[in-house]
C-alpha cells in the first residue's frame, strides 16, 4: 500500500513538470533522481559515439547511440533528448535492432549532420526517453544527464561493460590481388590495465571449426584529414583494429570478441547471439 502511494505521489510531481524544467531544473534533482532510479531497469544508455571532421570546407558531425529497453509492449518509442546550442531540446529518434531474450530489446540510432557549411547543431548534453503503455520513462543518468563533446569517440554507460565491437568499422570484402576475402573488425575497450590482448575467435563453416587473430592499438583513429580521436579516451576508452585473410568462398563470418586483461577474459558475444558479418557483392 505504501508503494502504491508512493507512486502516486511520484506520477502527480512529474505530471506537473515539463520535460525541459525536467532535465534542467536543479531543483528537481531529487525528483529526477528518483524517477531515474526507477527507470533504471526499464531503460538504459548502453553506449554513444561522437565524431566531428572536416576536409576542404565539407563538415560533417556524427552521434551514435545503443539503448536497451524492457520489452513492455510491441508499440514504443524510443529517442535521445538531446540539447541543441540554441537551448532548446530536440528528440533524435532511434530504432529497434534485436531482442536481447523474451523481455529486453536493443534499440540504435543516429543524428548525421554534413556538408558545404554546415554548423554544429547539438549542444553536449543528453537523455534517453522511452515512451510505452501512455508512460513515459527516462534513464538521465540519475539526474546528472549524459554529456559529450564533438569528438569524444565510444562512451560506455554501464560500467560493467569493458568491451564492445564497432560493427560500423568491420567489414568483409574481396581482395583480387589475393584472390582471397578480407575480414576488418573493430572494437573499443576499456583501459583496465597497459597489458592486455584484443582477439577474435570466428568460424566460417558454424563453429564446426575456428580460429583466432589478435587486433592491433590504434593511438589515434582517423576521423578524417587531421581530425583524430585519440586512444585513449577521456572515459578511458581505446579503439583496436585488425584483419584477417579468408577463403573468397567465406562470404558470411560468425565471431565474438575477447579481450584479456589483469588475467580476467571479457566477451562480446553480441549478448549470446554472436556477431556474423557478409561480404558485400556490387553489380
Amino acid at each position: 500500500m505504501k508503494k502504491f502511494i508512493y507512486l502516486l505521489m511520484t506520477l502527480f510531481v512529474f505530471s506537473c513538470t515539463t520535460e525541459d524544467d525536467f532535465i534542467e531544473n536543479q531543483e528537481l534533482g531529487k525528483s529526477a533522481e528518483i524517477e531515474s532510479e526507477k527507470s533504471t531497469n526499464l531503460v538504459s544508455l548502453v553506449k554513444s559515439w561522437t565524431a566531428y571532421g572536416s576536409y576542404r570546407g565539407y563538415t560533417t558531425y556524427s552521434r551514435k547511440f545503443t539503448v536497451k529497453v524492457a520489452d513492455l509492449a510491441f508499440d514504443k518509442s524510443v529517442s535521445i533528448y538531446h540539447e541543441k546550442l540554441d537551448g532548446s531540446w530536440e528528440e533524435i529518434p532511434l530504432s529497434y535492432s534485436f531482442d536481447i531474450d523474451d523481455q529486453n530489446e536493443i534499440w540504435t540510432g543516429e543524428s548525421n549532420n554534413g556538408g558545404y557549411n554546415v554548423s554544429q547543431v547539438y549542444d553536449d548534453e543528453f537523455v534517453v526517453k522511452y515512451e510505452v503503455n501512455g508512460n513515459t520513462y527516462w534513464d538521465n543518468n540519475y539526474g546528472t544527464n549524459y554529456t559529450m563533446s564533438t569528438q569524444d569517440g565510444y562512451f560506455f554507460a554501464d560500467p560493467n561493460a569493458n568491451v564492445s565491437v564497432d560493427t560500423d568499422f568491420t567489414s568483409l570484402s574481396y581482395v583480387p590481388y589475393y584472390d582471397q576475402n578480407s575480414m576488418t573488425v573493430t572494437v573499443d575497450v576499456r583501459n583496465l590495465a597497459p597489458n592486455k590482448e584484443v582477439g577474435v575467435l570466428y568460424t566460417t563453416d558454424g563453429w564446426q571449426t575456428e580460429s583466432y587473430f589478435t587486433l592491433d592499438y590504434r593511438q589515434y583513429w582517423s576521423n578524417g584529414p587531421l581530425f583524430f580521436i585519440q586512444s585513449p579516451n577521456q572515459f578511458g576508452i581505446e579503439r583496436w583494429t585488425g584483419n584477417v585473410r579468408l577463403s573468397n568462398s567465406a562470404n558470411t563470418v560468425e565471431y565474438v570478441v575477447i579481450y584479456k586483461v589483469n588475467g580476467q577474459e571479457y566477451w562480446d558475444n553480441n549478448y549470446g547471439k554472436n556477431h556474423t558479418v557478409s561480404r558485400r557483392f556490387y553489380n
